[in-house]
Order: structure tokens, then sequence, then C-alpha cells
């Protein structure tokens, strides 16, 4: 087994397609290796879904390469991008969990790194020199931490992260005052899922108005609806639905200040997003809406049982790419009483 001299490691490259939940998801592994080393340079390879916005102006983060579609396709794409890479003199990549290991493996090879980490899925890890072997079932945290433990890395703490200044939680403090809020029970409500791959994830907008409707005028909490600008159409939506009035924050906040504001929720409910995982970063008790996707995979890290599905013998289904079975079952069977039910259970514990 190729072994790895640690102190050799200068500049670090770290390969990411996903979104702002799986970069969430790689704190852990990325707290251990800061940890570990200290004194390197890390260089982040990311596709255009924003996940760099969970770690931004926090210590976890250097520079930053977005691959955007039109400007590193092709041949001459692929070639720009790896002078591009060569110049930072990596000496050491990681590709996060579940990214292509042939494509993301051959253009490190190609980009001169001398030790390169991924997981052999399918037999395609070919061109990493330091395999680790991937399970479906295994969480994208673990999964994650896994990679760097082939290096001799352990995460200690295992615990999500995502960034928020001290000016970040003054103004979700501000916030609060402002609209009475303070000493509420103030639920939150995440009816998108970000711009990744997203609609087929997506629990019916009218049942989260009809949620957030009985939330207000049964349970009496108030309700914030979040998101990103890509959503603000799907919250007016569900607003203009409503007989209650909701507060709107989709689209009006960056992601720091949005996950501030979600700390000072009560109780947070969306379906499988970053934003879900940014709530479980920062403590807040969550419900995770599940249909095609993988809890065990992609669920609310650690507390699995935040988790809310049907057990269906056709989900979870997804696998990589978006899905279009034509019924969705997995979600539509989810009702709003089943949601109010769960949402009395968590309050309940949450008062105790």
């Amino acid at each position: 087994m190729m072994r790895i001299e640690l102190s050799r490691i200068k500049n670090v490259l770290i390969i990411m397609m996903g979104g702002i939940g799986n970069m969430i998801f790689f704190t852990p592994a990325l707290k251990a290796l800061r940890k570990t080393l200290p004194s390197s340079s890390f260089c982040f390879l990311l596709g255009p879904y924003g996940a760099e916005k969970a770690v931004e102006g926090s210590d976890l983060f250097d520079q930053k390469i977005i691959v955007e579609p039109k400007k590193f396709t092709g041949l001459s794409g692929n070639m720009r991008l790896i002078r591009r890479l060569r110049q930072e003199n990596l000496n050491l990549s990681i590709t996060s969990t579940g990214t292509n290991p042939l494509k993301s493996g051959f253009l490190c090879a190609l980009a001169g790194i001398e030790y390169r980490v991924g997981e052999n899925i399918g037999g395609k890890g070919i061109f990493y020199n330091l395999k680790v072997p991937f399970d479906h079932d295994r969480h994208e945290v673990e999964s994650n931490i896994h990679l760097v433990q082939r290096l001799g890395v352990d995460a200690e703490d295992r615990r999500l992260f995502v960034q928020r200044s001290e000016k970040d939680k003054e103004s979700a403090q501000k916030f609060f005052a402002q609209h009475s809020l303070k000493g509420k029970v103030v639920v939150g409500l995440h009816p998108g899922s970000g711009v990744h791959q997203a609609g087929f994830k997506r629990w019916p907008r009218e049942r989260f108005a009809q949620l957030a409707d009985k939330l207000i005028t049964d349970i009496g909490t108030s309700v914030i609806i979040f998101g990103g600008a890509e959503e603000m159409e799907l919250a007016e939506e569900i607003k203009d639905g409503m007989r209650s009035s909701p507060l709107i924050m989709t689209g009006q906040s960056t992601l720091a200040e949005t996950a501030a504001l979600i700390e000072k929720c009560t109780l947070f409910i969306s379906n499988d997003s970053g934003l879900l995982h940014a709530a479980c970063a920062v403590d807040t008790p969550s419900i995770g809406i599940f249909g095609p996707t993988n809890p065990r995979r992609t669920g609310p890290y650690p507390d699995l049982s935040a988790v809310f599905r049907k057990d269906l013998a056709c989900s979870p289904c997804y696998e990589g790419k978006p899905v279009h079975c034509g019924h969705f079952e997995c979600l539509n069977l989810i009702t709003v009483d089943d949601m109010i039910e769960e949402v009395k259970k968590r309050l309940d514990k949450h008062a105790q």
C-alpha cells in the first residue's frame, strides 16, 4: 500500500463538483486536513453551484477555481484547466466523495499531482494512486473522512461547519428584534432544493403553503421562508397560496446571513438541500423531507432521525441524475397532517 509523507505536502487541491450541501459535508474532513497541514496552501476546484459560499471568509478556505462549462469544455478547455492547475505546483489532490473518478483522476494525473486520493467507484479510479472504496450507503460526511484517513489523517471533530461572522449573527438578532420574534417559536421553511439538479427533490409547493398556514394558525408559530435568489418565485407562489402572512427571506440574504438566521429558529423544515445541512451545522433541530434521494447518504448529519420519508420499494431511486419517474409517490404520499404531527413531536421535545 502506497504511503504518503505528509511533511512534503505544500499545495493541496480539493475537487468538488457539487453544491453547498456537499461542501458542508466535506467540512469535518477539511478541518482535519487544515489541522494536520497548517502550513499548506489549499486550492479548490469547484463546479458553478456556489459550494464555496459555505466556507468563504473562514480559515478553511483559500483560493478557488470555478469550473464553468463554457470555459472548460472540450479538449482546449480541459488543457486550459490543466495548465492552470500546473501553475499551482500541487502535490496532493483529494476528490470529494461521489465525484466522477475517471475524469478527475485523469485531470490530476495530467496536472502532474504526485499524490491523488479518490474513490474507486465502479473500478474507474485507475488514475488515483491512493484509492478508497466507495459505499453508496455510507453518509457523505463519513465517506469524505475515509478519504483523508487514507492519508493517515483522522477527523476527531466531526461537527459540520458553515461560515457566519459575528456581523451576520448581529444582523440576525436585529432581524428577530425588528419582527418581534424574540422569545417566540419560529419555524424556518425551505421549500426549494438549490440550483443543482433541484426540482425532483421538492415536496409539493401547495403543501408547503398549507403547512405554513397550519403552523401559524393552529400551532401559533411564526414562519420564515428561506431560499436562494433562484427560488424567489417559488416563495411568492407559496405566500400567495396562504391565508396567513409568513416572513419571506428568500433571495434576501447571503448564505452566511441565512445560516445565522436559521441558527435562531426553533425548528427548520426543508427538502434535501444545502440549507437543511446548514441547519444541522448550526445545531438547529430539523426535519428533512426525503423522497428520491438516499437519507443514509445525504440525510441530516449526524441525526438521521430528523429524516421524514415514506418507506416505498422504489425509494430511494436517485443515482446521480435527475429523476423522471412520473409519479413521485415518495413525496406526494407525505401529507400536511403527517408533517404537523412530526412538528408537534419536535416542538414537544424542544420544550422539555
